[in-house]
């Protein structure tokens, strides 16, 4: 004899589903209102239910969870009350070691500054494409610039795309939001007649001559500069290895630490070039009484130690003021040696020298024209006519 349902419970007339594909029945609530109430496994193994109105409505939550299940995907938060500012907080303390420290200072800053105010009170299991998409379009209204609003789409992207891989949440939200356009503010190549001035006054001095040379002729990025040994040198095949970095450590001080993307390259330096940094070196062993330390450095501080960014960017700002020239960044002297590299080879060679992996992200980013090539180009094209 067949075992008959428990009270308030109704089973459904349709036939018994085989195992491991959840169950549907009626149940009446504690108001009086008749529920179809759906329970399945999901792909963790934790029993799920929810309840409709329509029984229609319960077998199609049952089969997209079914689906879900089938394909690996989880479909309920591990933590579904955790909000986005500690979901965040969360992901950033286990990455920190898998990053550089200069990518998780900026991750924490886009984090505490931009993304907790905004949005960092709201469930992480509920934010919504469109809650992100608003928060983009805030910063937007509030004047932020197209890094910064980059930055926060990334980090809320990474950060959710990692969850969803590791079962932790269902989707992400940011997947189909809409980035707002932003343009960004480039910084161009510094113009030649400037860039010349410059270069005058810095051979007063062979300290700055040699990092002129360096910044705007090879085009390190200036972190990379500064971690320059003269152990990186092979004189005698004119060859200059670029494998690690100074940065700025919470902690710690300045360190080394590896290139980006740690593609350490070598780059062949000219017979001048060789000239200007033996004659630093020479005229850096006179001072090097005063020093406490030697870490063989080619742009070391007034000790002897590594420099710090900052001291090379007011190094850099006063050569401005003394050569009388326009304001300009530290960082535009790669983009100038770049673009005039460019000039005079062709971009594949430019690609394997700068160590870049796409020749568009040269184009994109650091290579310019410049007046003085313009008209060389259009005097060519008189050679060209019949």
């Amino acid at each position: 004899m067949q075992d008959s349902p428990a009270p308030g419970k109704k089973v459904s007339n349709r036939p018994k589903r085989s195992n491991g594909r959840g169950s549907i029945y009626q149940v009446t609530k504690s108001n009086g209102r008749k529920v179809w109430k759906a329970a399945i496994k999901d792909v963790t193994g934790k029993l799920r239910t929810k309840n409709f109105n329509k029984v229609s409505e319960a077998e199609d939550w049952v089969a997209e969870q079914i689906r879900a299940r089938e394909i690996g995907e989880n479909t309920y938060a591990v933590n579904p009350k955790m909000k986005v500012s500690d979901f965040l907080d969360g992901w950033l303390a286990t990455h920190q070691m898998s990053i550089k420290h200069s990518t998780y200072r900026c991750y924490k800053g886009i984090i505490n500054n931009q993304i907790k105010p905004a949005i960092g009170h709201i469930n992480a299991s509920t934010l919504s494409t469109k809650a992100v998409e608003l928060f983009l379009a805030g910063l937007v209204a509030n004047g932020l610039g197209a890094g910064t609003i980059n930055l926060s789409h990334r980090v809320l992207s990474v950060a959710y795309n990692t969850a969803v891989r590791h079962g932790d949440l269902p989707r992400n939200p940011v997947l189909y939001a809409k980035k707002p356009r932003v343009k960004s503010v480039e910084t161009k190549p510094i113009p030649r007649k400037d860039f010349e001035k410059l270069y005058r006054e810095a051979k007063k001095d062979p300290y700055m001559h040699a990092r002129m040379e360096i910044g705007g002729m090879v085009g390190p990025r200036p972190g990379e500069a500064l971690g320059l040994k003269w152990s990186d040198i092979d004189w005698d095949a004119g060859l200059l290895t670029l494998e690690r970095q100074v940065q700025r450590e919470t902690g710690k001080g300045l360190v080394f630490q590896s290139v980006k993307q740690n593609a350490i390259r070598t780059v062949p330096l000219s017979q001048e070039q060789l000239r200007i940094l033996s004659i630093h070196r020479r005229h850096q062993s006179l001072n090097k009484a005063r020093w406490t330390s030697d870490e063989d450095l080619i742009f070391p501080n007034t000790k002897g130690k590594k420099c710090d960014e900052r001291r090379d960017r007011r190094l850099f700002k006063a050569l401005l003021t003394r050569a009388e020239v326009d304001d300009y960044q530290l960082y535009q002297l790669r983009k100038t040696a770049y673009s005039n590299m460019a000039s005079v080879t062709d971009m594949r060679t430019l690609k394997d020298y700068s160590g870049h992996g796409q020749i568009s992200t040269l184009l994109k980013h650091y290579v310019y024209s410049n007046n003085e090539a313009l008209v060389q180009a259009v005097a060519r094209m008189d050679g060209l006519r019949p």
